[in-house]
């Protein structure tokens, strides 16, 4: 009887340190903000199929998955705010699988605040897909982040996103990454942004990725970047374009078919009105070919 009492005690015990696991939560029928304020540290969330249309603040470890890309979708409710914003002063890990995050709501219809959009950076009005703020440490696997008005992945402060396996298609920047903060990006493909398809400030690594179609440059490097075994292909504006203290290796990829150069620094020399580059480029095994006016224009 006493080794029974210790067994049901010990299994007790072992039941309690088992994460908690619910059923999958169905957004027709709860509120998943809900369930991410009463989830504790470190749990899974499991969505069911369906659209949730409401927008996301995650301030605490966890992991989110859905039942696909094409089957759980979140979307933008709420004027002006992204759709997931993930955000912690202090150093928080947050795993996103298997969903879509899309269609965040501008805070306004104006035309002229489309404009603003592109020139002044204005959030509120145009909001993202997916932004990382403070120390948060994001893992985002298997996603589509699609039809955001303002960037698709943003990324600030000294925040860090993986994002593997992923579509980022239609948004207005594909990716931006602040200064002091950092992206890893593998196997996934960004296209028809409306702007640059990847801006750099921070750090990237960057293999096996597909930039297309984008109205600017496919990648504007202004930080450190390490682009490898990739296809940068029928960009509006450069492939490849290199701005300020950039320090950048192309190492394998296939970049053609851009509108401007396949991959040049911001200088007079190659049809920009100011030189604005000062850093590094190092170019190995690289095929690049048929943009226009030519392949390469750096100092």
């Amino acid at each position: 009887m006493r080794a029974l009492g210790i067994f049901g005690l010990l299994s007790l015990l072992v039941w309690a340190y088992i994460p908690h696991r619910e059923q999958p939560i169905d957004c027709k029928t709860s509120s998943l903000q809900a369930a991410i304020n009463a989830t504790r540290y470190g749990d899974t969330i499991t969505l069911a199929p369906g659209v949730c249309a409401e927008n996301l603040v995650i301030t605490k470890s966890l992991t989110l998955v859905g039942a696909g890309v094409d089957q759980t979708v979140l979307r933008g409710a709420k004027l002006g705010f992204p759709v997931v914003l993930v955000q912690s002063e202090q150093p928080i890990t947050v795993t996103l699988k298997n969903l879509t995050l899309a269609d965040a709501l501008k805070a306004s219809d104006n035309p002229q605040h489309g404009k603003e959009c592109a020139l002044f950076y204005p959030e509120l009005l145009c909001p993202s897909g997916l932004q990382v703020r403070g120390a948060a440490r994001v893992t985002a696997h298997s996603l589509r982040i699609a039809r955001n008005p303002w960037v698709g992945v943003y990324v600030l402060d000294s925040a860090y996103i993986s994002v593997h396996n992923s579509e980022i298609i239609e948004n207005g920047w594909g990716v931006y990454v602040s200064p002091d903060a950092s992206v890893e990006l593998h196997d996934s493909a960004i296209e028809r942004s409306r702007e640059n398809g990847l801006e750099i400030w921070g750090t990237a690594s960057v293999q096996r990725i597909l930039i297309k179609a984008s109205g600017r440059s496919g990648v504007e490097s202004v930080g450190t970047v390490t682009l490898s075994d990739s296809e940068i292909a029928q960009n509006r504006g450069s492939g490849v374009l290199l701005v300020g203290a950039s320090h950048t290796e192309l190492i394998a990829n296939e970049i053609t078919q851009n509108g401007l150069w396949g991959v040049t620094a911001q200088l007079r020399k190659c049809g920009y009105f100011s030189d604005n580059f000062r850093g590094s480029a190092v170019l190995d095994q690289n095929r690049i070919f048929s943009n226009r006016p030519g392949d390469v224009c750096l100092p």
